[in-house]
């Protein structure tokens, strides 16, 4: 397979969706939170975390509180092994959004 052509590994697709979040208006970034996983990660505007991976099926991502507590968990339709960057920022853009997260611009 040509570089061109390739499957971007979950570390490039996360730091891919972070930066098609951003160029969205929505502030998120890539995060290793250990074991192999990557996440990304919008900033909330209560300190809380909502924090996105693939660790399932589909992409979904838990919401914690400013304390670190688990509060609840968003599920979407985007497959996880999906490599299509724009349509996963789309699927995660409106759930962080209700769920906290800080749009940059609008």
């Amino acid at each position: 397979m040509s570089e061109l052509t390739r499957e971007l590994d979950e570390d490039e697709i996360v730091e891919a969706v972070a930066t098609e979040l951003s160029a969205m208006g929505l502030a998120a970034s890539p995060q290793d939170t250990g074991g192999g996983m990557s996440c990304v990660v919008p900033e909330h505007k209560d300190g809380g975390e909502v924090s996105w991976g693939t660790a399932d099926v589909t992409w979904g991502a838990t919401i914690s509180d400013v304390n670190d507590e688990y509060v609840s968990s968003i599920e979407t339709n985007c497959p996880s092994d999906s490599q299509d960057i724009e349509n996963i920022a789309k699927a995660l853009l409106g759930p962080s959004v209700k769920n906290g997260a800080v749009l940059t611009k609008t």
